[in-house]
């Protein structure tokens, strides 16, 4: 436990509210890492590709954590109907307005159609599921994760009465591990499932807990080893050549390890918002802003490197880095707009 009055101590209020910051900072890192499939000039970047994969993590295990905070604070009562409504509203108008403006991209600037079976799978937010091809213009195809979180949710509301949550972090590894072994499923999607359950697990930790502290430097001394192990399993193998079956339980660990350190990661998010807020208020605000256009953000970013592209291959890499994060900033603050003006008339 903390000592009282010092700044590294993170209350649970505090830890909750850094949500907003800490889902936004995943969802950049995870647009970040799609930049080097934009040209080969950004090729070297890929060294940080794998932070992709612990972005998604974070971003599964917070909406895990808040859903189940959100349950507890209701006794563990759930209207099914309404929290339905509010998931539909929260994802799909976003969703489509991102998908249309794919395929319309996807069609003029690179020539790519879709047949009307991928086109209607596509629209249902779950093509993974349906084996279908997941759309996009052709650099990368960041609409798989809509698949995973639609199933993360749907596996809330058929098990949100479990009492034991351990239980089901315990039956999505086994799933992921499974998974690993036997193949054909997005390796990307079986490692960072599993997470959306620690998230559920934790909350009620939070529940227990009530209004004791954690340290910041505590949760940095785990984080650390815990990233420096994920590193090594990602990385390492550009350097030596490993068996199967040890590679294999090495993305196990891995796997083990995205469910654990994003409850690490939150804690240094909550830190770093706790100073800015003391020491930089205008700078939290602006990163809190942009942290709320994520969603928006990443549903449109995709076709938008096509800038990147273009600049990149006339010989203007860093203007066209430039002029791709202002307008992808400003079609995501566009978009998000429109998305609440849409619910606001539903």
């Amino acid at each position: 436990m903390a000592v009282p009055g010092n700044h590294t101590a993170i209350s649970t209020r505090e830890l909750l509210d850094s949500n907003t910051l800490a889902r936004g900072l995943a969802i950049l890192a995870v647009i970040g890492c799609h930049i080097p499939f934009a040209h080969p000039y950004w090729k070297p970047l890929w060294v940080f590709a794998s932070a992709g994969k612990l972005a998604v993590a974070v971003f599964l295990f917070s909406s895990g954590l808040l859903l189940q905070v959100s349950l507890n604070r209701a006794g563990g009562r759930l209207q099914i109907g309404s929290w339905l409504k509010r998931r539909f509203w929260r994802i799909y108008p976003v969703y489509w307005l991102g998908l249309a403006f794919t395929l319309l991209c996807a069609w003029l600037w690179r020539g790519r159609t879709f047949d009307r079976v991928t086109i209607l799978a596509n629209a249902t937010g779950i093509p993974m599921w349906l084996h279908q091809k997941v759309i996009s213009c052709g650099y990368t195809a960041p609409f798989w994760f809509i698949s995973l979180l639609l199933l993360c949710y749907g596996l809330f509301l058929l098990f949100h009465r479990v009492r034991r949550k351990g239980w089901l972090l315990a039956g999505s590894l086994a799933l992921s591990f499974g998974a690993l072994c036997t193949g054909g499923i997005m390796e990307a999607a079986v490692l960072a499932f599993p997470a959306f359950f620690a998230g559920v697990v934790m909350a009620d930790r939070l529940q227990q807990r009530g209004a004791a502290t954690s340290d910041a430097r505590i949760q940095a001394a785990v984080f650390l080893p815990l990233l420096g192990f994920l590193i090594f399993v990602f990385k390492g193998r550009n350097f030596f050549h490993l068996r199967a079956g040890f590679s294999t339980g090495l993305d196990m660990a891995a796997c083990a390890g995205f469910a654990v350190i994003p409850w690490s990661a939150l804690h240094l998010v909550a830190y770093l918002q706790k100073r800015l807020a003391q020491v930089a208020p205008a700078v939290l605000r602006g990163l809190l802003w942009v942290s709320g256009l994520t969603f928006a953000l990443f549903c449109i970013h995709e076709p938008l490197l096509v800038i990147l592209d273009k600049a990149s291959a006339a010989g203007h890499p860093w203007s066209g880095l430039l002029a791709y994060g202002a307008v992808t900033l400003l079609a995501g603050w566009a978009l998000d707009a429109l998305d609440r003006k849409i619910r606001g008339a539903e």
